[in-house]
């Protein structure tokens, strides 16, 4: 797994350290798209604003990259507007057939 070397202001929003462009690149990556994906939690929440809301912040880095005092805030299946991926059917599959020759 890839170690990220970043800081995180939670009041400002601000990331500064090495890594700090690749993970504003995901916050608005995700605030286009409108939703984080959450595999622990298996579904989506809702991305407004990831740089300036913990529980988006979490679920942008990912509960296994987390320290621990962040954990607490990553969100559950409670959170307000998750959806989980069994209920959107196969609107975000990808297909892929692959074809092995030897």
């Amino acid at each position: 797994m890839h170690e990220y070397v970043f800081s995180w202001d939670d009041e400002s929003g601000e990331l500064s350290g090495k890594d700090a462009d690749e993970i504003k690149g995901w916050a608005l990556l995700a605030k286009e798209n409108g939703k984080i994906i959450c595999d622990d939690i298996n579904g989506d929440i809702p991305a407004t604003d990831p740089l300036n809301n913990k529980a988006e912040f979490c679920a942008l880095i990912g509960l296994d990259r987390l320290p621990d005092s962040l954990k607490p805030y990553y969100p559950t299946r409670d959170y307000p507007g998750f959806v989980a991926f069994d209920d959107v059917g196969d609107t975000d599959a990808v297909t892929s057939e692959i074809t092995v020759v030897y």
